[in-house]
């Protein structure tokens, strides 16, 4: 009887400490969202003192509390894909508006993925994208152009990249099938500032080269036959460093 009066007590006991530790983990949650709209006047104080520049130009979100921190994001009005955080955890405040939204990381790393597919859709290749410059290194044309996503195939701010594997290792063939390659995005009006070719030879796939900076205007150009048997020579030659082309052998 005794036992059962303890085993009773003891449960009690543990129900108890349950209900209260529950209860303590509610009122903290709770007590964390009481405090949102608090935090939401601060950031927006934070974000109008900081950056007043940006004040016609932006929306906010309402804060959220995640990860024992609490988070409002900033992003343009004109493209929701440029934006940044600004972050409140252990009463600091800190921001991503350099990296984000000045330089444009996520919305430049979107249009990557989008340059890629249209390129898919009309000429059935998926080549690697490559955008050098951040957002902030443009001019403001190219950058409104970019922001408003107008006609990104026209606009020259990246590069293509991609691999052609070659039937005939020789100047004149290996000239071709570069050439081929680009006339398939003239033909479609896609014209990007440059291309980045690896050239392989399907006879012996461990003899590859990379081809930095070709320019569109490969096709007409008189010298291009030249440039590949530069390339081929291993001889970074004058007529390369004019062109701006640079290469280095893989493997």
């Amino acid at each position: 009887m005794k036992n059962e009066k303890r085993l009773l007590i003891a449960r009690n006991i543990f129900a108890f400490i349950v209900f209260v530790a529950l209860g303590v983990i509610v009122v903290t949650e709770k007590g964390k969202d009481i405090l949102i709209p608090k935090n939401q006047k601060e950031m927006e104080k934070y974000l109008e003192e900081k950056y007043p520049e940006l004040k016609d130009n932006i929306e906010t979100n309402e804060v959220t509390f995640k990860n024992n921190a609490y988070t409002m994001t900033v992003s343009s009005k004109e493209n929701k894909k440029l934006y940044f955080s600004i972050n409140k955890k252990h009463q600091k405040i800190i921001d991503t508006y350099k990296k984000d939204y000045l330089e444009g990381e996520t919305l430049l790393s979107s249009l990557k993925e989008k340059i890629q597919e249209e390129i898919t859709k009309q000429i059935s290749i998926t080549p690697e994208i490559i955008i050098n410059s951040t957002l902030d290194q443009y001019t403001e044309g190219v950058r409104e152009r970019i922001i408003s996503e107008n006609n990104l195939l026209e606009l020259k701010f990246y590069t293509v990249k991609d691999e052609i594997k070659i039937t005939n290792w020789k100047k004149e063939d290996i000239t071709k099938e570069i050439s081929n390659y680009i006339k398939q995005y003239e033909e479609k009006l896609i014209t990007p500032k440059s291309y980045t070719i690896i050239i392989t030879n399907k006879k012996d796939i461990t003899e590859s080269i990379q081809i930095e900076n070709i320019s569109p205007t490969f096709i007409e150009d008189k010298e291009n036959i030249q440039m590949i048997q530069d390339i081929l020579d291993d001889h970074q030659s004058k007529l390369l460093k004019e062109k701006k082309i640079t290469f280095k052998y893989l493997n």
